[in-house]
């Protein structure tokens, strides 16, 4: 009969995490789990009522192999007993501070690197479940307990934060089965293929933009007709020129701009990057000739201010907001429904596949989300021509608003 060889501390020590977790046995259902963040964790695995069920002892070392057999041992006594050790367990374990979901929803929460703006958003949807399932273990946390929580925010017609709020709370799991404080994520009982939807899908909506040639040539001289407020003028007239995301250029610093030199270029910094997890290198901007000689009129007015931003706010320290900008193009008679600040962007890669630009270099300067292993080495190449196409591109511009013959750059036939 083969028998199980018993752990040791000398053995568990050097277990070295895997692509996948996997198991070190001690025998008796008991074992070690390696995750591939590096945890070790004490299971014990065990049959009840003709189903198979697993307990969590906690992380080793903060457990020691005496503990955790210690523990088996009690398991395995109420067994005989029938009954199912996982209540006596919970029970047992359900008061001990960390482990409610509103205690490691704090731990988690510090721990991420988020934007200020997408901290405001997230603390937003900690405030929707938080005070429903905050006193929950969340080894004791059912799908059951999830449901009414998230279909409620459903109901009050907020689908799309129904959701987020959803995939929140599984993020909080999966961190919680990490420091073994729950057995598994349970909102993937919500999220089964091929089951009942739990939640409506999300009707995804396209940012309101502008495409065609005379509408662009129109909305360019409404812009620079537009007077107000100089943060505001100055974005409203770059933002088309540069085509990043909005809150990318209205956060800008000046000392992220070489502006003086032969060859004027932005160097956005990762962690103001929308994609920063996955390409966490500084995004390069080329600027042309007509953006570069907007920024060095902008420096004369903004340029001296305390915290170096290029477009200040009414509040000291921040920048003008993206509500700011959406109202100065409804102004200009440009509702929601016609275009929005962030609708530029694909007012510019419409424009630019149409004229015939590699659709690499225009996704590469649009600072799209690449998972190739390629764009592991070709992050920040390609400079020359993504120079070009930017000149190419605010020259277009130029010549729709002054009403001069565009003869747009087009790719040669078979290119």
């Amino acid at each position: 009969m083969r028998t199980t060889r018993k752990l040791t501390d000398r053995a568990i020590k050097p277990l070295k995490p895997r692509e996948k977790p996997y198991k070190a046995a001690d025998g008796g259902g008991l074992y070690v789990e390696v995750t591939p963040a590096g945890g070790k964790l004490w299971r014990l695995k065990y049959r009840f009522g003709g189903k198979e069920n697993r307990l969590s002892f906690g992380p080793w070392p903060e457990v020691s192999l005496d503990e955790a057999r210690a523990k088996a041992a009690d398991a395995r006594a109420m067994l005989r007993d029938g009954t199912d050790p996982a209540r006596g367990h919970r029970a047992a374990r359900g008061g001990m501070e960390g482990e409610t979901m509103g205690a490691l929803a704090t731990v988690w929460a510090h721990q991420q690197a988020w934007a200020p703006s997408t901290e405001k958003r997230e603390r937003y949807l900690l405030a929707q479940w938080t005070p429903k399932l905050g006193d929950i273990p969340a080894r004791a946390l059912t799908a059951a307990d999830i449901r009414p929580v998230v279909l409620g925010i459903q109901r009050e017609g907020f689908t799309e934060n129904a959701h987020r709020v959803l995939a929140q709370i599984g993020r909080v799991m999966c961190f919680a089965v990490t420091l073994g404080h729950a057995e598994r994520d349970v909102t993937a009982d919500l999220r089964r293929k091929g089951g009942e939807t739990l939640l409506a899908p999300v009707q995804s909506e396209k940012y309101a933009t502008l495409t065609k040639p005379a509408e662009i040539a129109e909305l360019m001289k409404a812009i620079y007709a537009y007077g107000g407020d100089p943060s505001t003028v100055y974005c409203l007239r770059i933002l088309p020129l540069v085509f990043t995301r909005p809150g990318e250029l209205r956060n800008a610093r000046w000392p992220e701009f070489d502006l003086d030199g032969p060859e004027p270029l932005w160097r956005i910094p990762g962690e103001r990057m929308k994609m920063r997890r996955k390409n966490p290198g500084e995004h390069l901007v080329p600027l042309s000739t007509q953006a570069a000689g907007l920024l060095k009129e902008l420096r004369t007015i903004t340029g001296t201010n305390a915290h170096g931003l290029l477009f200040p706010g009414l509040v000291a320290g921040k920048p003008i907001s993206d509500a700011t900008l959406g109202q100065a193009l409804r102004r200009l008679g440009y509702g929601p429904d016609r275009i929005v600040p962030h609708g530029f962007r694909a007012m510019a890669s419409t424009a630019l596949n149409e004229q015939g630009h590699p659709p690499d270099i225009i996704e590469l300067q649009l600072a799209h989300r690449d998972s190739s292993v390629r764009a592991v080495y070709n992050r920040s190449t390609r400079l020359p021509e993504r120079r070009s196409m930017m000149q190419s591109w605010s020259d277009y511009l130029d010549a729709l608003r002054t009403g001069a013959n565009v003869v747009p750059f087009r790719r040669p036939a078979g290119a």
